[in-house]
């Protein structure tokens, strides 16, 4: 794992207010030993759940391939649920990152920006089989809290609106925010069903959510947005 990787793992786990609603035990600043420790555990989950489906993995499979007593895993995480929450957690802040790179000046219309938004997003999705399994597998871990996934939902929503805001005038369009985030689940449902078809998500399904977004965006947006 890449030393920037393991940088984010510590950062993210100490200091998130979201990290801290994903299992029962608060992460905590821990002894270079113990970082250590939680970054190994975290890596062979995601090892392990690129060859076998993630609802048969045990904590014990996962001390076994991290080279880590169960007892020391505890300390860590209680239950094998919460690793694979936590990798959870870590792909939403992976993706947001990602995304968040995107300029929409870049585009000559917003329709061009929603579209690169979303291969990204499936570009990322599909490079990586643990992020997909756990954001669309069947029997994959839920957050004990609707409150994290609504949270979660917001903040990519609102991301999304701020980079369309900095770029163009938004003031016309009140209540647009919430349209956008119908349309993210809708882009996310079309997502789930080509998993489920199909173990990823194909340029077909692809193509389908950015179809279903635009035009569902284009009932309430413009074909030109005004500019700043």
């Amino acid at each position: 794992m890449k030393e920037g990787c393991n940088d984010l793992i510590n950062d993210v786990l100490v200091n998130s207010e979201l990290a801290k609603k994903i299992v029962p035990n608060k992460f905590k600043h821990t002894s270079k030993q113990g970082r250590i420790r939680r970054q190994k555990l975290l890596m062979a989950a995601k090892k392990l759940s690129e060859r076998h489906n993630i609802q048969d993995i045990t904590l014990v499979d996962i001390c076994e391939e991290a080279d880590i007593p169960r007892a020391s895993a505890y300390h860590f995480f209680p239950n094998v649920e919460a690793i694979f929450l936590a990798l959870r957690f870590l792909n939403y802040i992976d993706t947001l990152q990602a995304l968040e790179k995107i300029e929409v000046s870049s585009f000559d219309r917003w329709q061009d920006y929603i579209t690169e938004l979303l291969q990204q997003s499936v570009q990322l999705f599909n490079n990586d089989v643990t992020k997909t399994k756990l954001m669309y597998g069947v029997n994959s871990p839920d957050f004990d809290s609707s409150d994290y996934e609504d949270q979660v939902d917001h903040s990519m929503v609102g991301m999304l609106f701020e980079k369309l805001s900095s770029h163009y005038n938004m003031e016309s369009f009140k209540g647009i925010e919430e349209k956008i985030l119908i349309a993210y689940y809708m882009i996310h449902s079309i997502f789930s069903l080509s998993f489920k078809q199909y173990d990823e998500i194909t340029k077909e399904m692809s193509e389908e959510a950015v179809t279903a977004a635009i035009a569902y965006l284009r009932c309430y947006l413009p074909e030109e947005l005004p500019l700043k």
